[in-house]
């Protein structure tokens, strides 16, 4: 593929297709305009642009990339490259945090690391909301998605709200439920959505609650 095309197929085009109801997010949750957002993943430019304009966003958002590849054209994001369980930034820096499709190439151990990382950078009542291809009862179906959806030979883990719950739940987080982000439309399939809220209260917010 052409690297121009590259970069169009990573921006806006493949949002549309990969993650086409984000957008649905700042309806969903309430997202204010004075929230600071964060995206993680290697399209998280193109995402952390939409969900700013949807939401009308203040702060400018910040864009992790976790691979070397080129972003897609985004505007209005601050776009750093890390790695998801090293961030760049400091305790309670952002309100909103997400994560779209990356759960299925981490093991437990590493998911845990980046969900502890997750509740270092939000604020005290942060939300971080994530979401991935649902495993199915069929036996078929997950070879299937094994197939189409590993990465360097490895397959995907494809975990159950139950598993994501507890991971997050060992990473220090308060509240956690499933948020109607639907449909998807590449690849077709059931998605989960989990939502996980920080709950930190110390002596310069608790008097705010």
């Amino acid at each position: 593929m052409p690297p121009a095309l590259r970069r169009w197929w990573r921006g806006q085009a493949r949002l549309a297709l990969e993650d086409s109801p984000a957008a649905q997010i700042v309806g969903l949750t309430a997202m204010a305009a004075v929230e600071r957002l964060l995206v993680l993943g290697p399209d998280s430019p193109a995402l952390a642009s939409l969900i700013a304009d949807v939401a009308e966003l203040e702060p400018t958002p910040i864009a992790i990339l976790t691979d070397g590849r080129q972003p897609g054209v985004a505007s209005g994001v601050d776009v750093l490259r890390a790695e998801c369980h090293r961030l760049p930034m400091k305790d309670g820096q952002v309100d909103f945090a997400l994560v779209p499709h990356q759960l299925r190439h981490w093991d437990d151990r590493h998911a845990l690391r980046v969900l502890e990382e997750l509740w270092r950078v939000l604020d005290h009542n942060g939300v971080a909301v994530l979401w991935e291809v649902a495993p199915s009862r069929s036996e078929t179906v997950n070879a299937i998605w094994s197939a189409v959806l590993g990465r360097n030979g490895r397959s995907p883990r494809l975990r159950s709200f139950a598993q994501v719950g507890q991971l997050a739940y060992d990473a220090g987080f308060a509240w956690i439920q499933t948020l109607p982000l639907r449909p998807f439309l590449l690849p077709p399939g059931p998605r989960l959505t989990v939502l996980v809220r920080k709950e930190h209260y110390t002596s310069a917010n608790i008097g705010h609650c």
